[in-house]
């Protein structure tokens, strides 16, 4: 019985020998030093986030003295767009959009042309257009007064309308 208790005895203080060293030493590692380092990200993050916060309230954004450019009106229409055909032939620019009231009539310079149209406003002012990439399937009548919506083309020596949409008035 005697070596049954020096044997009990013997392996009670040599017990934590049979853990190898990585395994004490990880357990060491997380009984003492990661909890201090946890303490240390903790105090790090709450001192960082009150550091990020503005010193004192200052205006934020774009200066005050820029210019404010109001947003354009319904499809790039400005309100000092030319409307007639005398406008948009002295004013128009290439790509500008216009809205101009009158009547179409067949291009009798171009007979095998059958997208030109001579475009007659109120006063009488003409200008060529071309309904080739128009969304209508109806070919515009002379006798009818019509609502055309298109594009500014202009060349060196001439200006016309590419037609994006023609609709009858009334």
């Amino acid at each position: 019985m005697m070596l049954r208790e020096q044997a009990h005895q013997y392996k009670e203080m040599y017990a934590h020998q049979h853990y190898s060293p990585l395994r004490a030493i990880c357990r060491s590692f997380l009984k003492y030093v990661a909890p201090s380092m946890m303490m240390v990200l903790l105090v790090t993050l709450v001192l960082g986030t009150f550091a990020s916060e503005p010193v004192s309230a200052e205006p934020q954004g774009f200066s005050s003295g820029a210019v404010q450019r109001a947003a354009p009106q319904g499809f790039g229409i400005e309100s000092n767009s030319p409307n007639t055909v005398k406008g948009v032939l002295s004013q128009g620019h290439s790509n500008d959009y216009v809205v101009l009231e009158g009547h179409l009539f067949a291009n009798d310079d171009d007979p095998q042309d059958l997208s030109s149209y001579i475009f007659k406003d109120a006063n009488g002012d003409q200008i060529t257009v071309d309904i080739s990439t128009s969304n209508n399937a109806v070919e515009p009548q002379p006798d009818l007064v019509y609502y055309i919506w298109g594009t500014v083309n202009r060349d060196w020596f001439s200006t016309s309308i590419n037609v994006i949409e023609y609709t009858p008035v009334g």
